[in-house]
């Protein structure tokens, strides 16, 4: 039980962004060694951070070394499938695309090197993410547990996190509070193990997105 509550002075400085080229490839290759299924397109580069939010990798360093690593990126992948599954064309499609890419992010994964885990660095992680994606003008983070750790995780972040048989409901709506899509809900499937939904809005305020749990019972 005592090693649940240790601290690590590797990890001191906090998390950050990937200030080079070279570290943003570190924390790709640590990211693929642990993350089945990994998004691999991605590349390792580091852009300059005009405000929005991009693809940005983030690692923890402990003596020169990287000991946690994580990316973020919008959420383009929903607001696509959203517009497939809903039928959604046309102007309205377009203003889909851009509220998912201006203010919803899906962080794909957090790793941490064995002999640093169970130090409260993933949950370093998760709460600069979520700094950084609310900075950025998230309104709406995503994020997709595969286990029981990582539930836990987004639990003690503040996130909802979907059940297995559970469906996430996703309205968005253009400037003037109108929906721009019929009714949808989404469920993770279960065929190559565990996988949820969990969310979490950040910011001020929503007026993009309204989110909503469906459950069989």
């Amino acid at each position: 039980m005592g090693s649940d509550h240790r601290t690590t002075s590797l990890a001191v400085d906090g998390p950050r962004a990937a200030a080079t080229d070279g570290e943003a490839k570190a924390i790709k290759s640590l990211l693929i060694r642990d993350i089945k299924d990994f998004d691999q397109s991605v590349p390792a580069v580091v852009r300059h951070d005009d405000g929005t939010i991009r693809p940005t990798y983030i690692g923890v360093w402990g003596q020169d070394r990287l000991i946690g690593a994580a990316l973020i990126q919008p959420a383009l992948c929903v607001a696509e499938t959203l517009i497939y599954r809903t039928g959604t064309s046309g102007v309205h499609a377009a203003q889909i695309r851009e509220a998912f890419a201006e203010h919803a992010a899906i962080i794909e994964g957090i790793a941490v090197v064995r002999k640093h885990r169970r130090e409260g660095i993933g949950l370093q992680i998760k709460a600069f993410r979520d700094s950084w994606a609310a900075d950025h003008g998230a309104e709406l983070i995503l994020s997709i547990p595969t286990n029981e750790g990582a539930r836990l995780l987004n639990e003690k972040a503040g996130y909802t996190v979907v059940p297995p048989d559970g469906y996430l409901t996703i309205k968005v709506f253009d400037a003037q509070g109108q929906p721009l899509h019929i009714p949808c809900a989404d469920q993770r499937t279960q065929d190559r193990g565990t996988s949820m939904w969990a969310y979490k809005l950040v910011g001020q305020r929503t007026q993009h997105f309204e989110i909503g749990v469906l459950t069989a019972s």
